[in-house]
C-alpha cells in the first residue's frame, strides 16, 4: 500500500497488480491520493480487485464516493 519511494516494501500485502497506465499515473502517490486524484481509476479498482485487503478496498471506495461529491 505505500509506494517503494515512501518505505514500502516488496511483501505480498503492499504489492497491487496494476496495468501500465494506471501504474506511471500513481507514481509515488499512496492508494488514496491516486483514488482521489482519478476516480475513474478507484471505482475501476473496486470492479476488478477480486482479493485485496479490505482497508484498501474501503479507502478507495471512500476516495471515489468523495470525488464525486466533490465534483457534482
Amino acid at each position: 500500500m505505500f509506494p517503494l519511494s515512501k518505505g514500502g516494501n516488496h511483501a505480498a500485502g503492499n504489492l497491487v497488480a496494476a496495468c501500465e497506465c494506471c501504474n506511471q499515473l500513481k507514481g509515488a502517490m499512496l492508494p488514496h491520493e491516486f483514488f482521489a486524484k482519478y476516480p475513474w481509476a478507484g471505482a475501476n479498482f473496486m470492479r476488478y480487485a477480486r482479493a485485496v485487503h479490505r482497508t484498501l478496498k474501503r479507502g478507495a471506495r471512500r476516495a471515489v464516493s468523495l470525488a464525486y461529491a466533490e465534483a457534482a
